[in-house]
């Protein structure tokens, strides 16, 4: 499996924050889709035109790592892989966050993350 956010069609930024409340909680989720706090995510989700197109991305992207580690059975386990640093001090959640745009970042988050979560899975 290759991971990739494309065939996502149908779902909209409501449905991926849904799906990240509930598997990352509502902080991280937050903070993945690079607001200041739970408010402030809140407000983008209710506005009238929704979340920008960068928020709408990145919630699509951690949506898609979540179904990463649920396909792996490892979905308990994407809040903590999102805040492992790793040795040269990356963390998966501030890349997320700090997205403005350059899909290769995502797409390596995306294979790292299911890299893991199938090693993880064959432990």
């Amino acid at each position: 499996m290759t991971a990739t956010a494309v065939g996502r069609a149908g779902l909209t930024s409501a449905d991926d924050a849904a799906l990240c409340i509930v598997t990352l909680g509502a902080e991280l989720t937050a903070y993945v889709a690079g607001a200041t706090n739970v408010a402030e995510f809140d407000s983008w989700l209710a506005a009238r035109d929704g979340p920008a197109w960068q928020v709408r991305r990145r919630l699509a992207a951690a949506a898609e790592l979540v179904n990463i580690f649920v396909t792996a059975n490892r979905s308990a386990l994407t809040a903590a892989w999102l805040r492992e640093m790793d040795p040269t001090g990356c963390m998966p959640a501030r890349v997320l966050r700090f997205f403005r745009g350059d899909e290769t970042s995502i797409k390596a988050l995306l294979e790292a993350g299911e890299t893991w979560a199938l090693t993880a899975a064959a432990e």
